[in-house]
């Protein structure tokens, strides 16, 4: 019988999407359905959804979810992604109809975002009743959804059809933990044990994320790497003592891309394709790129360096900040697409106006423009000050373009640094969050280039390495199996 795994995810591309977890959601269900499981995906309906989602039906109108005093009414509707799973979506227009899925960019997070997600949590028990369907494992992702292993703890796990039922929290960025002030935890309406430090209360606050800590069956996060960071004071935001608590329950699994659709051989956004084996389209897609940024016609022979990013300081932008006009007067060429904070976003737009021959920025979620810098860029940029995982530098290293990596998270787990590892590596590292550090390996980048057979080898290898969804499903698989066998 096969492994029933309902995967509760508060973003899925394509549907909604502010980040790295929204990739994960809608492959990882994806490629464990490859493996054998009856998986579902549960998502808000976002209005970001509404012109995607394709022929949703009607699944229950009107179920009553209890918030506090209040019962709020919602609907359920079910769909099919294009590989075939299964989407449920949980649509509250007054909740989930509005512009953003958490906050406005610029007055913040949403004031009722612990009733908005209170209702996403609590609705997964409805949301089987009216289906018939139970899962085995009820996987949760970031503090959106990690409340919903209180209610299995506290509620549901004493009916018959969910006293089998495990859950698996994943922490795909431990930065973020929906804290919330203590007054809204009769809103929660579990029993005060809740609300104690071996519960959901942090610093006198409600921490939806602590919850799923320590209620749920197994904690997962998105690198080996990182798993061991967060267990520790400077990266642990202040949680690292109830993870190292339950380090025994927790895994570190690297994510995946979707090698469908990042794939430079049939990559439908590229001017010319190309792979390990024949890599001249390359070329072709650098020039074309460099001409859509509008390089100058004496720059076009540099080296053109890419950076697709939230522009936020996690991401390294503070550590950029003090060193962009050293790195602009090297012999390279920049480009830039994202966006984020405003001070952020107002620093870039000076510098493109100072550095217009050289430096190309877009502030937009930009599909298309992302493949082709990954394609066209030469090297890749991710000085995050801290990386859970990362994507673009897979997406990077199955593109042949080469990362330049601060050693943190995933990006430990996923490149080899080619300074120490000549013969097998595949990207840049630097090991001290500096200016100084940061430039010294752009540096020794610029300088490999000229290496006429250093640099085609180093290429070969990036694109040659597997970051598949199926190895991670794997290992998935594994932990559900895990938490699953206690129950047994």
């Amino acid at each position: 019988m096969a492994l029933k795994v309902l995967f509760c995810s508060p973003e899925v591309a394509p549907y909604a999407k502010t980040g790295g977890l929204a990739d994960v959601a809608g492959a990882l269900p994806e490629a464990l359905a490859a493996q054998g499981c009856d998986v579902r995906i549960f998502m808000p309906y976002h209005r970001s959804a509404r012109d995607r989602v394709l022929n949703p039906r009607p699944v229950a109108e009107w179920t009553s979810i209890p918030i506090g005093l209040h019962d709020f009414h919602v609907h359920f509707w079910e769909t099919r992604t294009k590989a075939g799973v299964s989407l449920s979506l949980l649509e509250k227009e007054e909740f989930f109809d509005r512009p953003h899925l958490y906050g406005h960019p610029v007055r913040g997070d949403y004031e009722d975002n612990v009733e908005r997600f209170l209702a996403f949590c609590r609705a997964v028990h409805p949301l089987c009743v009216h289906t018939g369907w139970y899962p085995d494992v009820l996987h949760l992702n970031d503090w959106q959804s990690a409340l919903t292993a209180a209610y299995l703890h506290f509620f549901w796990r004493h009916d018959p059809y969910w006293f089998r039922t495990r859950s698996v929290l994943t922490i795909h960025n431990l930065g973020y933990q929906g804290l919330f002030p203590d007054r809204f935890f009769s809103l929660t309406q579990l029993p005060g044990d809740a609300f104690t430090m071996e519960g959901m209360e942090f610093w006198g606050q409600m921490n939806f994320l602590k919850a799923g800590i320590q209620y749920s069956h197994r904690i997962t996060t998105v690198s080996p790497q990182y798993s061991l960071e967060i267990q520790e004071p400077e990266n642990g935001f202040g949680l690292d003592g109830v993870l190292r608590h339950r380090s025994g329950r927790l895994t570190g699994i690297l994510n995946g891309i979707d090698t469908t659709i990042w794939n430079p051989e049939t990559d439908p956004h590229l001017p010319a394709n190309y792979s390990a084996e024949n890599p001249s389209g390359k070329r072709r897609c650098k020039e074309a790129l460099a001409k859509e940024c509008g390089f100058s016609e004496d720059r076009l022979a540099h080296p053109l360096f890419g950076m697709i990013s939230r522009l936020t300081p996690q991401k390294g932008f503070d550590l950029l900040k003090d060193c962009f006009d050293d790195l602009l007067s090297l012999p390279l060429n920049l480009v830039i697409l994202g966006t984020g904070d405003a001070s952020i976003e107002e620093w870039l737009k000076e510098k493109a106006e100072r550095y217009s021959d050289r430096f190309h920025l877009r502030l937009a979620f930009d599909e298309g423009l992302a493949h082709r810098i990954e394609a066209g860029a030469d090297c890749f940029l991710m000085p995050s000050r801290y990386e859970p995982c990362g994507l673009n530098q897979m997406y990077s290293l199955r593109y042949g373009t080469v990362p330049i990596v601060h050693a943190v998270g995933g990006l430990v787990d996923s490149v080899i640094d080619v300074l120490r590892f000549p013969q097998t590596g595949t990207g840049f590292k630097f090991y001290r969050y500096t200016p100084d550090a940061f430039l010294t390996v752009v540096r020794s980048a610029l300088e490999l280039m000229q290496d006429d057979t250093a640099w085609p080898r180093l290429l070969k290898q990036a694109m040659l390495q597997d970051f598949s969804w199926s190895r991670s499903a794997r290992a998935y698989l594994e932990v559900y199996e895990s938490a699953l066998a206690e129950s047994r």
